[in-house]
C-alpha cells in the first residue's frame, strides 16, 4: 500500500470543496462559518477509496487569498496536486498562486479538474483548456491531464478516479525511515480520549505505545495512546500519512503553531541557508530583505541575507541566509514558501540547504561555493560541511544530531561516498569523523608532545604517555578526538615516526636508556635531597656537588625535570623537597585533622612533622593547592569532599 496525500487547490469558488464531496461522500467545510459564507476557511481532512484496500489521504485548501497561509500549511507534505479550474470562470488570480505554491513546495505530480462543466459549453471548455496548457507551459502540470466534471452532475466523475488511480502509480512515496516529524495542523479535546492532534507525517514512523516530543521545547516526551489513519485506528503511521494522534501526558499550554511531533529531541535552528527562486513577476529582492517566510505550519516574519548577489529577480535563482525570529524545526531539503511581509502575495521560495550554518556577513568565494555545492542535495556533502564546521574530530551521532538526522541516514550517506577530505573511523561500534587538515594537525600535536616531554625530561627512562599527550593537546576523555589521538599514534608508530615503549612515546631514535654516568648523577643529586628530610634543599648545595661531578647548570636542571618527572621529588615553586617526606607529613597532617578538627597552625604542623617554618609553609601551600587543606586565617582545615 502506498503512503500518498493528495491536496487541492485554486480559485475561490471554484468547486474545490464540491468536487471532493462529489468524490469522497464527504463534506470538508464542517465550520459553521464555513457554511454560513460559503468559502473553505480552514484546512479539511477526507480520503478518498480507490478500490483494492486503496486510499488516498485527501487535503481541501482554501482558495481565498486571505487564507493564503493556511493553504501552504495544508500543502506541505502532499504528493500529488488536484488544481481546480472552473470552466465557467478560467484562470484566476489564486490559480496562478497555488500553481506557483506547489512548484515552490516541490510537488512533481498532478491532475487538473475542469469543474462547473456543467456550465460551460464545448466552445468555452476549449478556451479554457488553451489557457490551461499556457499556464501549464514549463511546469510539472505541462503533460498533466485535463478532466472535465461537474459535481452536480456526476460528469466524469469515474474518468477522474480512474485518472487519480493512474496518477499515483507514478508517484514515489515518502520513505518511512528516518526522524518522524509531523507538523501539527490541528489539536483538539475528545471526550474520554484526551488530546488529539493532526497533521501530514513528512518523515518517518510512528507506532502506538511511542514516546513523542513536541519540538521546540524541554525534552519530555508524551506517550501515543491511539493512531488513526483515514478514520480507521492503525499500529502505525508513516511518512505520506494523514494522521491522528491521540497523545497522552501532552500539555496543550505549550504548544504555539508551527510545532512539530518528533521521535526523539531535534535541533531548533533560527538560522538557515537556503536556495531561493523568485516567482513573481516584477519582483526584485534586494541584499537584505524583510519577508513572511512559510515552512509546515510555520509562519513568521523574516529577514532574508543574500550571499552570491546583490539582487535577485523572477525566474533567477539566489543562495540566501534566512534570519528567523523563533526557531523552528528543520531538516535539509525541506520547502519554504515567502510571501511580501505585508503576506499579501507570493514571492517564491525554495530549499532549505544547511539548518546550522556559520553567520554570513561578507561572504568570501570560497563559502558562497561550499553553500552552491550543498544545493546539490548530496546528503554527503553537507556531512562533510559539518564535520568541517566542528573544527575538531566528531561522530556520526553528533553530525546527525547538527542536522536532524538518524544515525542510520549518516552512516548509509557516507558508505555510498565520502568527500576526499574528509577520513572516518570505526571504533567501538561508533563512526567517527575528521577532516584531514584536523588529523594533519594532531599528528604534528603528538609529535611536538613527546618531543617536549622529552625536551622537559630527557633523563627519563621512558617516553610520553598517553594521556600526558593527550593532556598536551587538550583533548577531553572518551570523545572523539581521544579515539582519533590513539589512531595518530598506532599510524605513527607503523611508519616509524615514533617508537613505543611500555606504552610510553619516544622519538624513534630515543632509547630512553640512561647510562651510568647519568646515573650517577641523578643519585647524587636524589640522595642529597633524601638526605634533607624536612630540611628545604638548598641550591647552592646542589650547585657544588653538580660542581664536584663535573655537572653544568644545564644538566642539573636536566636532572632535577628527571627527579621530578619520576616521583622522587615534588617541585614547589622554586624548591624541592623529598616526595617521601611529603607523602609521610600528608598521612601525618590528614590524621591529626580527621582526629581533632580544630584546625592546625603553621607552628603546630612544624612540631607535628618535625620541620621548621620554611618547609612547613612550603608544604601547607602544596597541600592547599592540592585541594587537601583549606586555609581560615591563621589555620588549615580538611577540605570539604565534594
Amino acid at each position: 500500500m502506498k503512503h500518498l496525500i493528495m491536496g487541492t487547490a485554486g480559485h475561490v469558488d471554484h468547486g474545490k470543496t464540491a468536487l471532493i464531496r462529489a468524490l469522497t461522500g464527504f463534506d470538508c467545510d464542517t465550520h459553521k462559518e464555513e457554511q454560513q459564507r460559503g468559502i473553505t476557511i480552514h484546512l479539511g481532512f477526507t480520503h478518498l477509496d480507490l478500490g483494492a484496500g486503496e486510499t488516498l489521504g485527501v487535503v481541501d485548501v482554501p482558495g481565498h487569498r486571505d487564507f493564503i497561509h493556511t493553504m501552504v500549511g495544508g500543502a506541505s507534505g502532499i504528493d500529488l496536486v488536484l488544481l481546480v479550474i472552473a470552466a465557467d470562470a478560467g484562470i484566476m488570480p489564486q490559480t496562478r498562486e497555488h500553481l506557483n505554491i506547489m512548484r515552490i513546495l516541490g510537488v512533481r505530480h498532478g491532475i487538473i479538474a475542469l469543474t462547473k462543466s456543467d456550465l460551460a459549453d464545448e466552445e468555452l471548455r476549449e478556451i479554457v483548456k488553451e489557457d490551461i496548457a499556457a499556464l501549464a507551459q514549463g511546469t510539472f502540470l505541462e503533460s498533466a491531464p485535463v478532466v472535465a466534471v461537474s459535481a452536480k452532475t456526476g460528469e466524469g466523475m469515474e474518468l477522474l478516479k480512474d485518472t487519480i488511480r493512474r496518477a499515483i502509480e507514478r508517484v514515489e512515496p515518502r520513505p518511512a525511515g528516518g526522524v518522524f516529524r509531523l507538523f501539527i495542523d490541528r489539536l483538539f479535546t475528545v471526550a474520554g480520549h484526551g488530546t488529539v492532534a493532526t497533521g501530514s507525517v513528512v518523515s518517518g514512523t510512528a507506532r502506538v505505545g511511542d514516546a513523542l516530543h513536541l519540538l521546540p521545547g524541554d525534552d519530555d516526551p508524551f506517550r501515543v495512546r491511539r493512531l488513526e489513519r483515514h478514520g480507521a485506528e492503525v499500529a502505525e503511521v508513516v511518512a505520506g500519512d494523514r494522521a491522528s494522534l491521540n497523545l497522552v501526558g501532552f500539555d496543550r499550554e505549550r504548544f504555539r503553531r508551527g510545532m512539530v511531533l518528533a521521535d526523539r529531541p531535534l535541533r531548533a535552528t533560527d538560522l538557515i541557508d537556503a536556495e531561493l527562486e523568485i516567482y513573481e513577476p516584477g519582483v526584485t529582492l534586494g541584499r537584505w530583505s524583510q519577508v513572511s517566510f512559510h515552512v509546515g505550519t510555520y509562519e513568521r516574519q523574516a529577514r532574508m541575507h543574500l550571499i552570491d548577489r546583490d539582487t535577485v529577480t523572477a525566474g533567477e535563482r539566489a543562495l540566501v541566509q534566512v534570519h528567523l525570529p523563533e526557531p523552528v524545526i528543520l531538516q535539509h531539503g525541506d520547502r519554504f514558501v515567502i510571501r511580501n511581509s505585508s503576506d499579501e502575495w507570493t514571492l517564491g521560495g525554495g530549499a532549505v540547504v544547511d539548518i546550522a550554518p556559520l553567520h554570513h556577513r561578507r561572504p568570501k568565494d570560497e563559502v558562497v561555493a561550499a553553500v552552491g555545492k550543498l544545493t546539490a542535495g548530496k546528503l554527503a556533502d553537507l556531512i562533510a560541511e559539518q564535520v568541517r564546521k566542528f573544527h575538531r574530530a566528531t561522530t556520526a551521532a553528533e553530525a546527525a544530531g547538527t542536522m536532524n538526522l538518524t544515525v542510520d541516514t549518516v552512516r548509509e550517506s557516507l558508505g555510498k561516498r565520502i568527500a576526499d577530505d574528509i577520513v572516518s573511523l570505526e571504533e567501538k561500534g561508533d563512526l567517527l569523523l575528521y577532516t584531514k587538515e584536523g588529523m594533519e594537525e594532531l599528528r604534528k600535536g603528538a609529535l611536538k608532545a613527546v618531543q617536549q616531554f622529552r625536551k622537559e625530561n630527557p633523563l627519563s627512562v621512558r617516553g610520553a604517555n598517553f594521556d600526558e599527550i593527550r593532556g598536551a593537546l587538550r583533548i577531553d576523555r572518551d570523545t572523539a578526538g581521544e579515539a582519533f589521538l590513539r589512531a595518530v599514534l598506532r599510524g605513527q608508530v607503523e611508519k616509524g615516526k615514533l617508537k613505543e615503549k611500555e606504552k610510553t612515546y619516544l622519538p624513534p631514535h630515543d632509547l630512553g636508556d640512561i647510562d651510568e654516568k647519568l646515573r650517577g648523577h641523578i643519585e647524587a643529586i636524589g640522595g642529597y635531597i633524601r638526605e634533607c628530610g624536612m630540611q628545604v634543599p638548598l641550591m647552592s648545595v646542589m650547585k657544588e656537588t653538580a660542581a664536584k661531578r663535573r655537572m653544568s647548570d644545564k644538566e642539573l636542571v636536566q636532572v632535577l625535570l628527571h627527579l621530578a618527572a619520576t616521583g622522587a621529588i615534588c617541585r614547589i615553586g622554586d624548591e624541592v623537597i623529598d616526595r617521601a617526606v611529603v607523602d609521610s607529613c600528608r598521612a601525618k597532617l590528614v590524621a591529626h585533622l580527621e582526629k581533632s578538627g580544630e584546625g592546625i597552625s603553621v607552628a603546630g604542623f612544624r612540631d607535628l612533622t618535625g620541620g621548621n617554618r620554611k618547609s612547613s609553609l612550603l608544604l601547607l601551600a602544596l597541600f592547599d593547592n592540592e585541594k587537601l587543606t583549606r586555609r581560615e586565617g591563621d589555620l588549615r582545615f580538611l577540605a570539604k569532599k565534594n
